[in-house]
């Protein structure tokens, strides 16, 4: 998916990009909850909370409809109020990730190289002294599809995980400090790409809300 950089991004770009935010910090949650780590399990579930709730106001308020002019300029300012906060929260949370990274790693016992995925069209490793394929290590946490999906991302998208928490790294961290230095820009806020899953979200469930709404009886009882 292409982004500018030097453009604003539009509302649904940040929804995207938190959502996955979201993903990766309750997986961060949940596996420090299972191995004992209760309060840094809840610092991560806080996190993604916060930034779930932030997106959803505007995401509520455009599945009531876009009818009207009044109706788009409420959403819009929502949308504007909700890129605020969400600048706000990932400038916190580039701060924070490298130390929760570094940690998580540590706990697990793992790097995060380690846990990247495996080339399924690269060539066999042939042992030079025997010609035989060389028998490749167990990754550590192998079996555990979280694991790699934190660090890099789900294995179709491996732009989307935590790496080290550091920007320079890419991943989620390189990627929202594009988002927040396109954000110091006077540009207008392109379209992009990136949120066209998002949109369609939003689309689909004013859809259904409408045929719900007319498939609800009337006062009395009666269609």
């Amino acid at each position: 998916m292409a982004n500018n950089w030097s453009q604003k991004a539009p509302f649904n770009d940040w929804w995207y990009w938190s959502e996955c935010f979201v993903k990766r910090l309750r997986t961060l949650g949940d596996l420090y909850k299972e191995n004992g780590e209760g309060e840094r399990a809840d610092v991560a579930h806080d996190w993604a909370k916060r930034l779930k709730e932030n997106c959803m106001t505007p995401v509520a308020a455009a599945r009531k409809g876009l009818k009207t002019d009044e109706q788009k300029a409420e959403v819009k300012k929502l949308e504007e109020d909700a890129i605020f906060h969400c600048v706000q929260l990932f400038r916190d949370l580039l701060v924070n990730l490298p130390f929760m990274s570094s940690a998580i790693q540590d706990f697990l016992g793992i790097t995060w190289e380690e846990c990247k995925y495996e080339d399924p069209n690269a060539p066999e490793e042939i042992d030079e002294d025997t010609g035989l394929p060389i028998k490749k290590k167990k990754k550590k946490g192998n079996g555990d599809s979280r694991i790699p999906e934190l660090f890099w991302g789900p294995r179709a998208r491996q732009d989307e995980g935590i790496r080290t928490g550091k920007p320079e790294d890419g991943g989620l961290p390189g990627i929202i400090t594009n988002l927040l230095m396109a954000e110091k820009t006077t540009s207008s806020r392109s379209p992009t790409e990136y949120g066209q899953a998002m949109l369609a979200s939003v689309t689909q469930a004013g859809v259904t809300m409408q045929v719900q709404n007319q498939q609800a009886p009337k006062p009395g009882g009666f269609p």
